[in-house]
């Protein structure tokens, strides 16, 4: 009479292996977090100054205005200009379709507060925030930025631009805005992250590069 599956050494074998991966996995986002420790600030006052800021998109109205979300990053990126923590101001967004522009609105609520336009870079493909970084890197050869997100979102995103060789940090006034609501939805794109991270993901679109001494590339 045979013996029952799970006294065999291979099932015992497949099965711890499979709890350790499944751990591994689950544990990710803790390991990031760790890992962009220190690097997250709520105080103005406190941010190292790097010459850019990366604002990542986020959603907008139909009116033509920002999304809460989107307005308080936007007013973050703009209290980092006006106490010389930045000189240059990346923002990166969606604008796969042509009724849905993140860029432009995002441009013109900063030069509306006395941003100068010619310091504002625009990203039009950062359809999520892996290829913000990775063409933050590769298009418009950053290395040196202050992400500019919810507090939430700023360890995966840190994660992230350090990977790609960007010395980042994080800022966000409201520490805890957004934090409950998207949970879950961070938890599980930071598990994603972390492996794009391993394998080297490409962005969907790349193009030439950005010479960013030579003035702003925003299409007005």
């Amino acid at each position: 009479m045979s013996k029952p599956i799970f006294y065999s050494t291979k099932f015992w074998l497949i099965f711890l292996s499979l709890i350790f991966a499944l751990i591994f996995v689950l544990s990710t986002p803790f390991y990031v977090k760790y890992k962009a420790r220190h690097k997250v600030f709520t105080k103005v006052v406190n941010v190292e100054p790097k010459e850019f800021a990366i604002v990542l998109g986020a959603g907008i109205k139909r009116n033509g205005q920002p999304g809460s979300y989107l307005k308080k990053r936007l007013d973050d990126a703009i209290k980092l200009y006006n106490n010389r923590k930045i000189k240059k101001i990346l923002i990166s967004g969606d604008n796969g379709q042509s009724n849905y522009d993140e860029i432009s609105i995002m441009n013109r609520y900063l030069v509306d507060r006395g941003v100068p336009q010619h310091i504002i870079y625009g990203d039009y493909a950062g359809f999520d925030t892996y290829s913000s970084m990775e063409r933050a890197d590769k298009l418009f050869n950053i290395k040196n930025a202050v992400i500019v997100s919810q507090a939430y979102h700023l360890p995966r995103a840190i994660y992230i631009a350090r990977e790609k060789g960007i010395d980042a940090l994080g800022f966000a006034q409201h520490y805890d805005y957004g934090r409950k609501r998207y949970y879950k939805r961070e938890y599980l794109a930071t598990v994603k992250s972390f492996f794009d991270c391993l394998r080297n993901r490409k962005a969907k679109f790349y193009g030439k590069k950005i010479d960013t001494s030579k003035g702003s590339n925003i299409k007005l």
